[in-house]
């Protein structure tokens, strides 16, 4: 250790940072005195090996999957005509009454800025990353053996308004920026069509002509014109509102994680607390749920690994445990915000305390914290559609040959002991049921296939048939509304009077409403459609069928599109994101540093 590292032995001017690869211009002292610890996105069982092999090879984050995505409300009485009988809203959100004579809404995904982290059952994980400087000319590193202990809190970010301030009033400022994000984010659809190469030419035609029109209604010269004014009005917005909450005296406060003593990391029982000034950077003393950050020792042979010649820590964030306050919430949901700050410890001259962590009571040098996050629900259709699952249905026929091998009970290994026997007949006597495995999978299923009709019907929530997606599938789409359909770009106006160029297809919206509502030519409708593909009721009928007549192109289109993808994409089920990972950067100085 030189004479000026051993001046700042006890940590006054240590700087405990993101990784280099992260700051702005990568390995730049300057950059990286203010970095803030990084969340890296990982994926596969192995993902550990992967990170500590290559740190900086990690998933990209991606704008719209990687962010929680709020929805934003907008009147549908133009648009969706008699909607009522699907999905509507109200102006609050909540599902329009049947028969209302309430302004029907329409819900639109809302991407914003804060990311989401999803579940290791979505098969994404994370790691909070993080190396250890002096804040010296150079900007050198710790030599590690002057820590003692390594760790990082998960804490909670709350908004705390004040008397004059309602939810109400917080909520309806929020609303504006959801508004701008979802017309940008509807924009930007349109303009990915318009750029895919790999999309049909007049698919990519049409997308472009939209883009143009709604330049030109905005006298604006070109779609990349009026991309930037949308996101030059969004950047606008979330000013704005950050700028009202400030004067409205909004402020935000920080809650730490207190397990009950002696409990676990799976125990039963903590709760939040606040933690106010100082507290937040203060020594972990009072009992703050810590997790450990471990350090990543390349091997000194591998010169050009990321972590050589450089004190890093990682640690893996925790998404799910079994932890709950005394009313019974979970530790972690997806609905609150979190974010992770990152220490270390000062070794102490004092002799070490044996068996103790940490074995010293030196200074704690806290990171700045990492970017604010929230949690995907373990239900979330993103995440869980990165882990496909197959299920293979028994074959009757083998299931018929096969209960011919063994004596009756041999293959029912699934047993359910019954202290009262229930029955149609009544409450009977304890009795032991044994069942095959097979027998339990075709029944829950065949249960599925009749459910699935009645909630969809009871419940008028059509839109649930478009999380099916079957090979080979079960209804086919009228020829003419798939083509002219295939050639209408995703989010065009079906109520304008658009043309497509496609020989024997419809050539405007009136003749395409036709296609949707009326099934001229002979052909089934969608209403046709949709009643095949939900099947029946118990009785063989079903209870209420849709009333699609009156409702205009809009309202038809979206459900009408998926059942053409149905017949398109018979070789693609759903596989998830794609693992796109981040562009690989190399270091402003010299991969070998010095050493504090």
């Amino acid at each position: 250790m030189n004479a000026t590292a051993a001046i700042h032995a006890d940590g006054a001017r240590w700087r405990l940072v993101g990784p280099w690869y992260r700051w702005p211009r990568p390995g730049l002292p300057d950059d990286g005195r203010a970095a803030p610890a990084a969340l890296q996105k990982l994926a596969g069982n192995d993902f550990i090996v992967q990170f500590m092999k290559q740190p900086q090879h990690t998933l990209k984050f991606d704008p719209v999957v990687d962010v929680v995505q709020e929805h934003d409300l907008v009147s549908a009485r133009s648009k969706l005509g008699k909607l009522t009988t699907f999905f509507a809203l109200d102006a609050k959100g909540d599902p329009l009454p049947k028969g209302s004579a309430a302004d029907p809404y329409r819900a639109r995904l809302a991407p914003g800025t804060l990311r989401k982290l999803y579940q290791p059952t979505h098969d994404r994980h994370y790691v909070v990353s993080c190396e250890l400087h002096c804040d010296e000319p150079g900007f050198p590193r710790v030599n590690r053996k002057q820590v003692c202990q390594a760790g990082f809190v998960v804490r909670r970010r709350r908004s705390v308004l004040p008397e004059a301030v309602t939810p109400q009033a917080l909520e309806a400022q929020a609303k504006k920026v959801r508004a701008a994000e979802a017309d940008l984010f509807e924009l930007e659809t349109l303009a990915g069509v318009a750029a895919d190469t790999q999309a049909d030419a007049t698919l990519r035609a049409n997308a472009q002509k939209r883009l143009e029109d709604l330049a030109e209604a905005q006298w604006l010269p070109s779609g990349a014109a009026l991309l930037a004014r949308l996101r030059g009005t969004l950047a606008d917005k979330r000013l704005a509102f950050t700028q009202w909450q400030q004067e409205q005296g909004v402020s935000v406060a920080i809650d730490g994680w207190f397990p009950t003593p002696g409990s676990s990391l799976t125990g039963p029982r903590g709760e939040w607390r606040p933690l106010e000034g100082d507290a937040r950077v203060a020594d972990i003393v009072s009992g703050e749920q810590v997790y450990p950050l471990l350090p990543l020792v390349p091997d000194p042979r591998e010169a050009t690994h990321d972590a050589a010649n450089r004190t890093f820590y990682y640690g893996v964030v925790p998404t799910q445990d079994l932890q709950h306050d005394p009313e019974g919430k979970p530790h972690f949901d997806d609905r609150t915000t979190y974010e992770a700050w990152c220490f270390v410890r000062v070794h102490h001259a004092c002799p070490p305390k044996a068996g103790r962590q940490p074995d010293c009571n030196g200074r704690l040098v806290w990171s700045l914290p990492t970017e604010a996050f929230r949690l995907a629900a373990a239900f979330d259709v993103l995440g869980s559609a990165n882990r496909p699952v197959t299920i293979r249905m028994p074959d009757l026929r083998d299931l018929a040959a096969q209960t011919a091998l063994r004596p009756r009970g041999k293959l029912s290994p699934v047993h359910f002991d019954q202290p009262q026997h229930l029955s149609p007949g009544g409450i009977g006597p304890p009795s032991i049921c044994s069942f095959s495995i097979p027998l339990i999978t075709i029944v829950a299923l065949f249960l599925l296939n009749i459910f699935l009709p009645i909630v969809v019907f009871l419940f008028q929530l059509w839109f649930l048939l478009l999380l099916r997606f079957c090979i080979l599938p079960q209804v086919s789409v009228s020829l003419k509304v798939d083509a002219a359909l295939a050639v209408t770009p995703p989010g065009v106006d079906f109520e304008a009077d658009f043309a497509v160029s496609v020989e024997g297809v419809a050539k405007t919206a009136a003749q395409l409403q036709a296609l949707l509502a009326d099934g001229k030519g002979g052909e089934p409708t969608l209403e046709d459609l949709m009643l095949e593909d939900a099947g029946k009721n118990l009785d063989g009928e079903a209870p209420e069928t849709p009333n699609l007549g009156g409702m205009s192109n809009t309202a038809l289109a979206g459900l009408a599109q998926s059942y053409g993808d149905n017949k398109a994409l018979t070789a693609t089920p759903a596989s998830g994101e794609p693992l796109v990972y981040e562009d690989s950067v190399t270091p402003v100085w010299p991969t070998k540093g010095s050493v504090a």
